[in-house]
């Protein structure tokens, strides 16, 4: 799995960089198979005003079940990052299990 971490305005130190290399890892490591590319986008929409705008963008790409795209937004780099991830960890793995027939128990509806 190819990791890519792009960066256009944001100062991307290493320790940034480490992190999101662990958690795309840990996101997709019983995946791994089914995902050959991660590319991670940060943005600082307003810079170095503040507030929620801190945008990270996960597009994951995973042959034939598709490309998945999904973001978060806080004021918190570490935690859009830890967001995006947990989200698109989410929908491979849901694509994952679709694909392979798995689908969840059917919840028994009670009678009033």
């Amino acid at each position: 799995m190819r990791v890519t971490i792009r960066a256009p305005h944001v100062r991307a130190d290493d320790k940034i960089r480490t992190h999101i290399g662990e958690r795309v890892r840990a996101a997709f490591e019983h995946v791994e198979s089914r995902v050959t590319s991660v590319q991670v986008v940060l943005v600082d929409e307003n810079g170095p005003k503040g507030g929620v705008d801190k945008h990270v963008e996960v597009l994951a790409n995973c042959g034939k079940l598709g490309l998945f795209r999904v973001d978060a937004k806080t004021n918190d780099l570490v935690a859009s990052v830890d967001a995006a991830l947990k989200k698109a960890q989410r929908a491979v793995e849901h694509a994952v299990d679709h694909k392979e027939g798995k689908r969840r128990a059917e919840t028994k509806h009670r009678r009033p």
